[in-house]
């Protein structure tokens, strides 16, 4: 209630003891505006005219005074609303202007309020209890539906703001700077900056519930792989699957609220009495649901067409269907006392010809190449396939692991004590296919009757059969390639890659360790070697979550993989040059070519000939083993050429993408003929040439190459050999000794001449491979993703790699160029402002010399020690 203290031309005040009293407020409410109830019944009454609502500043407050006009100085104006308002706490009170005169202003009743309401002018806005509409806005109110064009902002008001702006996070350029020193000095005590390390941060939140609603869909679409979710699973199972689910279904990282009620005990004992805590003696009168969250990364599941479903699927029919197609020819040739019989090989149709003399070789070799390509996708991609895994995996067993270098004959032996049994699989399958397929197929066909038949009788009746003995051998190797094909189906679909995009290059993997702090696992490793961060990292576990690699520290190594790690040494060189490109690798090899190019004559025109037609097997065995070391060289120069192409500095952003292990066989021929990278298109198409030598020495294995050299003869040579022949044997047509074998003149010289011209490309091209890449160029082989991390854990350039961990290779590679950065290899100053070794953005410091160590050369009075 209002008050009057008798004296004029003082304001009425409110009680300041009581509760109850109305209290004065700031707010403005057009209530008594429209509470006249009056006007809507007296239909003669003049409805007041709305005015514009005040300005906030303008009112004036709790000393103000308000002048009243003339017409309504007298009238006082009630204290409350003629509405009840029950939400207001002051009642809804108001206060009252007192007249111009002093006097005491007096509340009307209700009745007197309710009459007398259409002989009053409109009243000044109140400042009432609650804020509501004005509705002196109303007559400029737009009509509904009719909505006009919209005024154009003005050019300072356009917004130009970029996405992110860089220079937040790296400030200024000068490395004087305070801020880049105070950045400096957080890497050197550990701590990422510019946005490295962010961490995980889940994408959205979901309760129980609503994972359990989104889950009423009936459907269920096929499944690809054997795995199969049993209909029976506890409550924690099925929402993890369910959780996953939707995880795997968004692509996000999901986090799921999970409510359990704690089990309450005190139902059956009672409270503690002892206990004061008035939460405790609460929550065992009213039971309470503790919650708690989980983080559900997506698993994606990409890999390269050669490790899927009908890429394998092809390779087991392939397998088997061979292996059938070899049993049948087995059975024909017994059936028929031989497959092809003629007196001479002119008496052969040219198709005919070629199904049996070229065919079977080729057909071996492009099984071993079909082959061949699935196992090096696997080889590559294992220690991704560990680190998805739940759980994760050691440093030992995932990021420290080389099976691309790694000896071809003792890489199922490593991958089986690692328990890398996809890798196992893969690597006997692909030794099956390339080297045994290829020399049983050469020695599963033979010509009969021997070589001393045939001379004796050279237009005899000679027939082409199927060796029991080796074709069984060959059946039963195509049959267990097909029954291990199948495991490896099995092994490859129940395993998910983690993988979104194909990891190419020094950018797949920078993209990968931006968001975690597995960076800083690698402080002082820039010229460790293999041996040195396989120490630091052994016991460490490492996990492959949302397309990031991060340590997985929650989770340290059992006590029994401990010992397992503890007194291994490692399997990888700790040259920091590869084996071939060494001279104890590379320089035995191409002495090898030039004996297999000797022996070729040898076979051909002496009487070692025997030999090969005795066992024919023994030429293509040999080839093989060439092909296999030319294998090994093309493996290194793949690996090597980006690091190569940076250590020359000022490299385009290109070579950070540049992967040429991940390429396909005879597409990185291809691909490095484009770039301009002559010696890897030299390699690649070496060893398209090998596959070739093989089907070519296969065929010369079983000729009498004697029999064709006349022709190369001067015609009075001829003569006299002629003659000299004749004598010896008793024939008066010597030149029919040449019906003795399978080879035409022009098969027989034009397999020569193409097996000498690939074995003296290879030694040329091995030659000048020694000669431009036998000089280490690097501290360690990049042949682990332990050791490229190493090479790029202190650049600046990571700064660019930010929120790009979900970009494809090509994506990658754009935006690379669109920043218009050059690269390098060598001695740079990193994030902390120390001097490190590495790859980074140019300019670098120095370039990379082997055995000498910038960084304590430069700054001696440091002491960094790697361990």
């Amino acid at each position: 209630m209002a008050y009057d203290d008798g004296r004029p031309g003082r304001p009425q005040r409110q009680t300041p003891t009581s509760p109850t009293n109305n209290t004065l407020s700031y707010r403005i409410s057009s209530i008594s505006d429209i509470t006249d109830i009056g006007n809507y019944n007296d239909e003669f009454a003049e409805s007041p005219t709305l005015r514009a609502r005040e300005s906030l500043v303008s009112i004036q407050s709790y000393d103000s005074r308000t002048t009243p006009r003339p017409e309504s100085a007298s009238r006082s104006y009630s204290g409350s609303s003629g509405w009840s308002v029950p939400f207001l706490t002051s009642g809804g009170g108001g206060y009252e202007p007192v007249s111009v005169t002093g006097g005491p202003a007096r509340g009307h009743s209700l009745r007197n309020t309710y009459s007398g309401s259409t002989l009053r002018s409109p009243p000044d806005t109140i400042d009432e209890g609650r804020e509501s509409i004005d509705l002196a806005l109303l007559p400029a109110a737009a009509p509904m539906g009719n909505t006009g064009p919209y005024s154009p902002l003005a050019r300072d008001d356009s917004n130009d703001t970029p996405a992110f702006d860089w220079t937040t996070s790296l400030g200024p350029t000068s490395s004087n700077d305070p801020f880049i020193k105070s950045m400096q000095e957080q890497e050197a005590q550990g701590k990422l900056t510019g946005g490295l390390g962010a961490g995980f941060k889940p994408n959205a939140t979901m309760r129980e519930s609503e994972l359990l609603a989104a889950d009423q869909t009936p459907t269920r679409t096929p499944s690809r792989t054997f795995s199969r979710r049993r209909s029976s699973l506890g409550r924690t199972a099925t929402l993890k699957g369910l959780a996953q689910q939707q995880a795997n279904k968004r692509g996000e990282v999901i986090q799921v609220i999970i409510e359990e009620p704690e089990v309450d005990i005190s139902a059956m004992t009672g409270p503690d009495t002892n206990s004061t805590d008035d939460s405790k003696m609460r929550s065992s009168t009213f039971p309470q649901n503790k919650e708690r969250t989980e983080v559900f990364y997506p698993q994606p599941n990409w890999k390269p067409f050669s490790m899927r479903w009908p890429y394998l699927c092809m390779l087991i029919v392939l397998s088997a269907g061979l292996g059938a197609g070899q049993e049948c020819l087995y059975r024909a040739s017994v059936r028929h006392d031989g497959l092809v019989k003629f007196h001479s090989p002119s008496d052969i149709s040219p198709p005919v010809y070629f199904a049996f003399k070229f065919v079977p070789t080729m057909v071996a070799v492009l099984f071993g190449v079909l082959w061949q390509i699935t196992d090096f996708e696997v080889k590559r991609l294992e220690a991704y396939y560990q680190l998805s895994k739940e759980g994760g995996a050691l440093a030992a067993e995932s990021i420290n692991v080389d099976y691309i270098t790694f000896f071809n004959f003792l890489r199922p032996v490593r991958a089986l004590r690692l328990r890398h049994y996809a890798v196992a699989i893969s690597s006997v399958v692909s030794l099956l296919a390339i080297s045994l397929v290829p020399t049983l197929s050469a020695a599963a066909i033979i010509l009969t009757p021997d070589r001393a038949k045939r001379m004796d009788d050279p237009t005899g009746e000679k027939t082409i059969r199927i060796h029991p003995v080796w074709s069984r051998f060959l059946t039963s190797t195509l049959a267990i390639i097909a029954a291990l094909g199948c495991v490896l189906f099995w092994q490859l679909q129940s395993r998910k890659s983690g993988l979104l995009a194909d990891v190419k290059g020094i950018a797949g993997l920078a993209a990968m360790a931006n968001v975690s702090h597995i960076l800083m696992d690698f402080k002082d490793t820039d010229v460790a070697t293999h041996k040195d961060i396989h120490h630091k990292l052994k016991h460490n576990r490492y996990v492959l979550r949302n397309s990031s690699l991060a340590p997985d520290h929650q989770n340290p190594a059992t006590q029994q993989e401990r010992d397992k790690y503890e007194r291994e040494i490692t399997h990888l060189s700790e040259n920091p040059h590869p084996l071939m490109l060494r001279a104890a690798g590379m320089v035995p090899f191409i002495v090898g070519i030039g004996v297999f190019m000797a022996l070729i004559p040898i076979f051909l025109f002496t009487p070692a000939g025997y030999l090969t037609d005795r066992a024919p097997w023994v030429v293509t065995a040999l080839a093989v083993c060439i092909k296999l070391g030319w294998g090994s060289v093309e493996t290194d120069v793949r690996m090597m050429e980006p690091f190569y192409i940076l250590s020359r500095r000022d490299a385009p952003p290109r070579t950070l993408t540049l992967d040429y292990t991940a390429m396909p066989f005879g597409w990185v021929a291809f691909k490095a003929l484009l770039n301009g990278h002559f010696l890897v298109f030299f390699v690649g198409f070496g060893s398209v040439m090998a596959e070739v030598l093989t089907i070519l020495v296969t065929s010369l294995a079983t000729v009498e190459g004697k029999d064709f050299i006349d022709h190369l003869r001067p015609a009075g040579q001829q003569q006299q050999q002629h003659r000299r022949d004749t004598a010896a044997s008793g024939d008066e047509d010597p030149t029919r000794l040449k019906n003795a074998g399978q080879e035409t003149d022009l098969s027989f010289w034009i397999s020569l001449g193409l097996a000498t011209f690939i074995l003296f490309y290879m030694a040329v091209v091995a030659a000048a491979v020694f000669a431009r890449r036998r000089h280490p160029f690097l501290p360690r082989q990049p042949n682990t993703i332990a050791s490229h991390l190493a090479f790029i854990h202190q650049s600046k350039m990571l700064y660019d790699f930010v929120g790009t961990e979900k970009l494809s290779s090509a994506a990658m590679a754009r935006t690379l160029e669109a920043l218009g950065k050059r690269y390098g290899l060598g001695w740079f100053e990193g994030r902390d402002g120390q001097t490190h070794c590495g790859v980074d953005q140019e300019p670098l410091m120095s370039s990379y010399k082997h055995g000498v160590d910038l960084a304590k050369s430069n700054k001696p009075w440091l002491d960094v020690e790697w361990l």
